[in-house]
């Protein structure tokens, strides 16, 4: 109506990693962009690469002799970037289930690590795009502590062998590769936990004391819901899942299935389903 373009930046959501089963985000919110752009993820990891998708124009450009510029990360692409690009959209339609499926775990660990850091930080994201920022609460209303506590935090995340990828605003992300299995996604959500945990207590954070995650736990001891199985032995020792027809083997490729002990162990993920520390 008024001429104006709208343009969706998808360089970090789309492609499949927003996990509302559509290849971009603004297709699943029913947006109608002019121009979608897109990169990294179309690179396999291994090449520079970014494009867009125009509604319109490509063929003014075109006939006028002229070209989008595209530059950074790193700059340039090869013609073996457009090759592993042809091959990444091939194959990416097929970890969507996955995404889905991983993003919701992802949101079970946020709930709860959200709930476990009493108003110090607090989580927001989907599928397998997850942002995290220490907020301007309580003691971070001090000048300097609230930089202290991402200094801590950060610390003890390298201590303990994992590292998001931090942000100028005061914040992090977690964002999981398409083929993480959901094994380590809880290795993620737990070593973030321990992370967090010793923050608070470094920086003398009030807050109620969360529940010890052992065999006697009310944490450990809740009865499982019907959908994860009360099978607690390690992934290592995992049989046959007690109940077949709640396994959905259609995930087995991708190793995120959740209904059976193959690739997590149920009591090490119900520790995550309890969103509030009693």
């Amino acid at each position: 109506e008024r001429g104006i373009k709208i343009l969706c930046d998808e360089i970090m959501c789309g492609l499949g990693r927003h996990g509302q089963g559509t290849l971009f985000l603004s297709e699943a919110w029913d947006l109608d962009p002019d121009c979608v752009t897109f990169g990294k993820a179309i690179g396999g990891g291994a090449f520079p690469l970014s494009g867009a998708i125009l509604k319109s124009g490509r063929n003014v450009l075109g006939g006028q002799g002229r070209s989008v510029m595209q530059s950074h990360t790193f700059a340039g692409s090869s013609a073996r970037a457009l090759m592993t690009g042809t091959e990444v959209l091939k194959e990416i339609t097929e970890y969507i289930p996955s995404i889905i499926k991983l993003g919701e775990e992802m949101k079970v660990i946020t709930d709860y690590l959200s709930s476990l850091a009493d108003g110090m930080l607090s989580f927001q994201g989907h599928g397998l795009m997850w942002g995290c920022l220490f907020t301007h609460n309580d003691k971070h209303k001090e000048e300097g502590a609230r930089s202290r506590a991402i200094t801590t935090f950060r610390k003890h995340c390298e201590n303990l062998g994992v590292i998001p990828y931090f942000v100028p605003v005061g914040g992090f992300m977690v964002t999981p590769c398409y083929d993480t299995d959901v094994g380590t996604i809880y290795d993620i959500g737990e070593k973030l936990e321990e992370a967090i945990k010793l923050t608070m207590k470094d920086i003398e954070w009030k807050t109620q004391e969360p529940v010890a995650a052992d065999a006697t736990s009310t944490m450990a001891t809740t009865p499982l819901p019907k959908t994860i199985l009360a099978n607690s032995k390690p992934v290592a020792e995992a049989e046959t899942p007690v109940d077949i027809a709640l396994c959905n083997k259609t995930l087995h490729s991708t190793r995120s299935c959740t209904t059976c002990s193959t690739f997590v162990c149920p009591v090490r993920r119900q520790r995550f389903l309890r969103t509030s520390i009693a």
